[in-house]
């Protein structure tokens, strides 16, 4: 019997008065068993501040005064009341500084202007594009919109303007009230995807989904139909996502032909279109600007102009989240963290030729020396005491001569006469031979690796050194103002060039990830003139990287979920892992441990600061023998010329 009342003649030219507390009645209904408890519900009213006091008295506001009244006595929600000033830039709607307040109910009301629906689909527009303004803009969030005022005749191209009106800003999740009768509201919305190929993300029609029917005083749901559903399926049957990425390895590898090949990003994007069912095509866009920017004029250049331009659902490249692209951009979870630490010069060796001389400090040196001299002199002045138990006659010469042998580990020329000189002795040879063992053991430790010069490895050091700061303007982001004046003279390239200035330039420093550095460092010390590089010992931050969607995308709760299980099964480890493995390995640097040699043989170059000392000492004695010579001629001639 209620049947007929529920269907309206869609050929009727009047539109329908219904009363206020019905319509209200199946708002909030709605309202409570589909909104969220304790977030915000936004509602929109249609009519601005300037217009409602010359409306006091249409039914439209009434409707809007009993809506809101009626919410408040529920008390489940935060309320926000939003009327358009017709000024996109002034309408900020509230949120809190929690990064969760998203407002995820919406209740809109339009109105048709003589009953033409052309006038609601334009109020509609202009609503939406004064809320997109608040950073608490969510197109994701349930949307419920009332019509008023509209004439049944043309209903179905009506309500699909609607419909399509709000796609354009990426919203899917509506259903809208229309009432047909004075006891009577259909529920109508979108047809669900048709998902073929060729018509991804196109909705075909407008489907009823139930009718709210006003029996006496209470009013119900005929079918009971549940009005709020996943609007976007998880097997997308084939549909094509098409992705902009940029050359940027170990994330975006392409091939000889410039096409997209394999990365770590590019395999978790191919990850996410096979769990939904969807394929993906990589694009490269032309220019030089890369990830992109906005430009003075308002356009936008590189990756993100291809999303802003639909050129593009999602794009990729190792992108690393910040606040900008957070608030133009939807960015999904982070399913890559890598360590971010400045790269220097790695310090250059020691010369192996002073190898000798570094065994011991300078300091360590005159000690030793002097204490072979006070030894020496001990030995002198011992046997002359009157409780010596024997007399030596040897000379302050002979006795450090003799010292210095036994410190050398060489024979001395006569042994030591009484047992206090000789327990003296022994003393000696003993601090000589541990002495002599230390030096041996480093000596030979030298000659095999001689070991760096001081290596900077913090920051205070950097800056406190002439040192030229490379690296890509996409940090300027992470580091303060006052932080980006200290880093000059500064050359701005992208990091793979950062890190091959570094490995060419001494007095150059880059900022740079580790994965990175990983990847590259082995392939860029092939390379012809170029030097090795040294991380820091310390990270200076970490920062993320996400995949980057067009705001509202629909795929970005289905990325989410794929990304989840992608890090919780540790798949980008393993795909990073390999990717540097393989570039290892083709580089030529990466052996198992067990066909490396554990020794070094010794050649001329190794034992070179010997064979320096060897023929300085083989010069000293040549000097001196011709000294000899020299003199003892002269003698001969002055004794010769007495006589």
């Amino acid at each position: 019997m209620l049947l007929p009342m529920c269907v309206a003649d869609l050929q009727t030219e009047v539109f329908i008065h219904q009363p206020v507390p019905y319509l209200a009645d199946c708002i909030v209904s709605i309202s409570i068993h589909y909104f969220h408890s304790g977030r915000t519900v936004v509602f929109s009213s249609s009519f601005s501040d300037e217009n409602l006091t010359r409306l006091g008295t249409e039914t439209i506001v009434d409707l809007e005064n009993e809506v809101i009244e009626r919410l408040n006595l529920v008390a489940r929600w935060p309320i926000t009341v939003f009327r358009s000033t017709g000024d996109v830039k002034q309408n900020k709607l509230h949120a809190s500084d929690s990064a969760d307040d998203k407002h995820l109910s919406y209740i809109l009301v339009v109105r048709c202007k003589e009953g033409k629906w052309e006038e609601a689909c334009d109020s509609m527009r202009a609503k939406v594009m004064e809320m997109k303004a608040s950073a608490a803009w969510n197109s994701r969030g349930k949307f419920l919109v009332v019509v008023r005022h509209c004439v049944a005749d043309g209903l179905q191209k009506g309500l699909k303007d609607l419909l399509e009106s709000l796609w354009f800003f990426k919203v899917f999740n509506v259903v809208i009230l229309y009432p047909s009768t004075d006891r009577t509201v259909e529920i109508y919305t979108r047809f669900p995807y048709d998902l073929a190929p060729a018509r991804c993300g196109q909705f075909s029609n407008v489907v009823q989904l139930d009718t709210w029917v006003q029996i006496q005083d209470t009013g119900c749901f005929l079918r009971n139909t549940t009005l709020y559903t996943q609007t976007i399926p998880r097997d997308l049957r084939g549909c094509i996502l098409k992705a902009s990425a940029i050359t940027f390895h170990p994330y975006v590898i392409c091939d000889d032909n410039g096409a997209v090949e394999r990365g770590i990003d590019v395999q978790v994007l191919r990850t996410i279109s096979e769990k939904l069912n969807a394929t993906v095509e990589f694009r490269i866009p032309p220019g030089n600007e890369r990830k992109g920017q906005r430009l003075s004029n308002g356009t936008w250049t590189g990756l993100k102009g291809d999303l802003m331009y639909d050129e593009a659902d999602v794009i990729v490249g190792c992108l690393l989240i910040n606040y900008y692209d957070h608030m133009m951009f939807d960015d999904t979870s982070v399913y890559h963290t890598d360590r971010f630490t400045w790269i220097v010069a790695r310090a250059t060796p020691y010369p192996r030729w002073l190898s000798m001389s570094r065994v011991f400090t300078p300091v360590s040196w005159v000690l030793l020396f002097v204490s072979v001299l006070i030894f020496g002199f001990i030995m002198k002045c011992l046997p002359t005491s009157k409780h010596s138990e024997s007399k030596s006659n040897w000379n302050i010469s002979k006795c450090i001569l003799t010292v210095w042998a036994a410190f050398l580990g060489a024979g001395v020329p006569e042994m030591p006469r009484g047992n206090t000189l000789r327990v003296l002795f022994v003393s000696w040879v003993v601090y000589s031979l541990a002495m002599n063992t230390i030096y041996q053991t480093f000596f030979t430790s030298f000659e095999v690796d001689p070991g760096l010069h001081h290596q900077i490895d913090t920051f205070e050091e950097l800056l406190d050194n002439s040192v030229v700061f490379a690296f890509s303007s996409a940090l300027d982001p992470f580091f303060t103002d006052d932080m980006l004046e200290r880093l000059k003279p500064r050359i701005c390239c992208e990091p793979t060039s950062c890190l091959e200035y570094v490995a060419t330039v001494y007095n150059a420093t880059t900022f740079i990830g580790r994965v990175l550095v990983g990847y590259h460092r082995e392939a860029l010390m092939k390379k012809e003139h170029r030097h090795q590089v040294h991380p820091f010992g310390q990270d200076s931050f970490q920062l993320h990287a996400v995949l980057i969607l067009k705001k509202g995308s629909p795929f970005l709760l289905l990325f989410n979920d794929v990304i989840a299980r992608i890090v919780e099964a540790g798949l980008v480890e393993y795909w990073k892992e390999t990717l540097i493995e393989e570039r290892r390995m083709k580089a030529g640097v990466l052996a198992l441990e067990t066909l490396k040699d554990s020794y070094v043989e010794l050649n001329i170059l190794h034992l070179q600061g010997a064979f320096i000392f060897l023929f300085i000492g083989f010069g000293f004695s040549f000097i001196g023998f011709l000294a000899e010579l020299f003199f003892g001629k002269m003698l001969r001639s002055a004794i010769k010329h007495n006589e």
